[in-house]
């Protein structure tokens, strides 16, 4: 019963938020002259309110879990070795979360140079939309981990082993980024392991903290770079170029 509600509530919230860019892209509201960020802005403003549904929906189903495990947690509890990643039992969520956050963003931003590097003329471009780029990694990281972290753990801790909570979070956590970034069955893959991963976080500290930040470090790239390649190619339009040929 607990495996279904979670699935109920995370794949309902999942239909939910890929269609949110049609009604972004639908809405006239404007903050910005960059498009890409007007719709984002709404976008993310339409994804916090699906994460606020999520959270009173996981607080009615099981509050002593809720919580529990709805805050930063203890950041320096020892994690549950895991051989094949080098995570040594017992070892301190502190120095591998600070190892997580370094290797995971260099991994999802090589991911990015490769798909991006082409439609984008140089980081000067990211400085003028920085705070949009800070503010929406914020949101969309914190959304998306009430979602795929607390939807899933919340009605499942105690009632499912660990193991397949683990999965379960990586697999719904995974399956969009078909549609998502990083996208493909690649992207689908990195995503299925880094849910894993930061689901793997919340369970053993008790909180969010870990996942919500190294989230929000991968966020902080992918907007980035979005945002180059929008601002690349409102340059160029502007120039009366050829977007499709920026370098």
């Amino acid at each position: 019963m607990a495996v279904t509600i979670a699935l109920v509530i995370v794949i309902v919230a999942t239909a939910v938020i890929l269609n949110l860019s049609r009604f972004a892209e639908k809405s006239p509201f404007s903050v910005s002259g960059l498009e890409y960020i007007n719709t984002q802005s709404k976008y993310q403003a339409l994804l916090l309110g699906v994460a606020t549904l999520v959270l009173f929906a996981v607080f009615f189903v099981n509050e002593v879990n809720f919580s529990a495990f709805f805050a930063p947690g203890n950041i320096a509890a020892p994690a549950k070795g895991v051989s094949w990643l080098a995570i040594s039992e017992g070892e301190s969520w502190l120095s591998l979360g600070a190892s997580l956050s370094l290797f995971i963003t260099l991994a999802t931003s090589t991911f990015v140079y490769l798909k991006f590097h082409k439609s984008v003329d140089g980081l000067r471009q990211v400085i003028p939309f920085l705070p949009w780029v800070l503010l929406f990694s914020v949101t969309n990281s914190f959304s998306e981990e009430v979602v795929y972290r607390l939807g899933i753990i919340v009605p499942l801790v105690g009632s499912v082993e660990t193991a397949n909570i683990l999965l379960i979070s990586a697999t719904v956590f995974g399956a969009p980024h078909l549609r998502g970034m990083p996208n493909g069955i690649l992207g689908a893959l990195m995503a299925g392991l880094l849910g894993w991963l930061l689901a793997k976080s919340v369970v053993e500290t008790n909180g969010i903290f870990w996942a919500w930040f190294i989230h929000f470090l991968q966020d902080i790239v992918i907007f980035s770079a979005f945002v180059m390649a929008a601002a690349n190619k409102s340059i160029n339009r502007s120039r009366g170029a050829d977007p499709t040929l920026a370098v």
